[in-house]
């Protein structure tokens, strides 16, 4: 009855990983609504250089989270979260010094390139039973969610008292912050070390052929690139329409009551989640995240805007939750973190691809992306449609 309890020590380390982890996800995803109107006061900027330092670091991510998942397969967890953290503590200082687009576009990059959040994943799930797992990643995902959905309001906030230049650095500060955590109170089991010794004699090839050829892993990898394409899309657009409406430092009036909303949805989908409507879920939130699209194309209406951003940030989170809960349903612990850096990696395709084809299609109007983002959404809701009707 209790085999689905966890013990003290397996909730304090979910806790703290989860909380590590939600603090780098809030300070790296903080900035995120300022970058493309902050691009336009750094020399040498364009509407489509301002994309590429919103997008880069997706593009970074991508790159290097199939290489840090495998790295972490093969000689634990916890040495390459350190590595990884502190890569994002350099590349934010970068950016807080950074004087024209181009230094801001490798600062992006760089901070992208520590790509330790399949790595996390891989950890949390390698920590507790199979039987613990699905209730482990709620927890993982929940608060790395709310933190993520969270950090759009606070950054509203502290974009009041603070230029966004100097946000960077106060990011920079907090994924410090981080990185003590893990190096001070994080500790590898020894018996996982152990494993992933022996379980680095698993071909890496092999890891990918038994993943790729799994049809729900696959789909799972296109629901994951098409919800950040829309979602940087969406942050592409959305801060230059509420800087008309409530200015730079009024941009909390949308995003917090969003966020409230957007996580309140999602802890009560996690229970439909445990019940095994998966499937259903991802479909129903592409739909809802379509649909707020569509209040977008009102955007001198800040009661428009702020419903749009109410739906679709709660279709966002959503499948932010699920989709990595049910890809790490489908993986083994012999490739759980090859599993998570694929999943990972095509999630940051989506995020650099987002406001790079946003940034390409604002000179020939803004309506043109809304219409991109949509069509994407249908076809998220799409995909997974064909997958449930094939058994799943």
């Amino acid at each position: 009855m209790n085999t689905n309890k966890f013990s003290k020590k397996e909730l304090l380390f979910l806790l703290t990983i989860s909380l590590a982890l939600g603090i780098r996800q809030m300070a790296m995803t903080m900035v995120m609504p300022f970058i493309s109107v902050y691009s336009k006061t750094l020399s040498s900027s364009t509407p489509l250089l301002a994309g590429v330092a919103l997008g880069i670091f997706g593009l970074a991510q991508a790159v290097f989270q199939i290489p840090f998942g495998i790295w972490s397969d093969k000689s634990g967890n916890r040495l390459v979260m350190l590595f990884g953290i502190m890569e994002v503590v350099i590349g934010l200082f970068v950016a807080y010094i950074a004087k024209n687009i181009y230094l801001l576009i490798f600062a992006r990059a760089l901070q992208g390139s520590g790509a330790v959040l399949a790595v996390g994943y891989s950890w949390a799930t390698g920590f507790v039973s199979s039987e613990k797992r699905p209730r482990a990643l709620s927890i993982l995902g929940m608060i790395i969610g709310a933190a993520a959905a969270g950090s759009f309001a606070l950054g509203s906030v502290i974009n009041n008292l603070l230029p966004v230049k100097d946000m960077f650095l106060v990011c920079s500060v907090l994924i410090f912050i981080v990185w003590l955590i893990i190096l001070i109170f994080l500790k590898e089991d020894k018996k996982f070390v152990k494993e992933a010794k022996n379980l680095s004699k698993v071909s890496t090839r092999k890891s990918f052929g038994v993943l790729l050829s799994n049809n729900l892993f696959v789909r799972l990898n296109l629901g994951g690139f098409i919800n950040n394409f829309i979602m940087t899309g969406v942050f592409y657009i959305l801060p230059q329409y509420l800087e008309k409406i409530t200015g730079m430092r009024g941009m909390w009036k949308v995003f917090m009551p969003s966020v409230i909303i957007a996580i309140i949805c999602m802890r009560r989908i996690i229970i439909f989640v445990e019940k095994g409507y998966s499937i259903r879920i991802i479909i129903l939130s592409f739909i809802i995240t379509a649909i707020g699209i569509c209040f977008f194309f009102n955007k001198s209406s800040f009661y428009f805007i702020l419903i749009g951003c109410i739906l679709f940030m709660s279709g966002y989170i959503v499948l932010s939750t699920v989709i990595p809960s049910v890809a790490n349903d489908i993986a083994e612990n012999c490739y759980r973190g090859t599993a998570n850096g694929i999943i990972n990696s095509f999630q940051y395709i989506g995020s650099f691809l987002g406001p790079v084809a946003a940034g390409a299609l604002w000179k020939y109007g803004d309506s043109f992306i809304l219409v991109l983002i949509i069509f994407m959404a249908a076809a998220g809701a799409i995909t997974f449609k064909i997958n449930r009707n094939r058994g799943n």
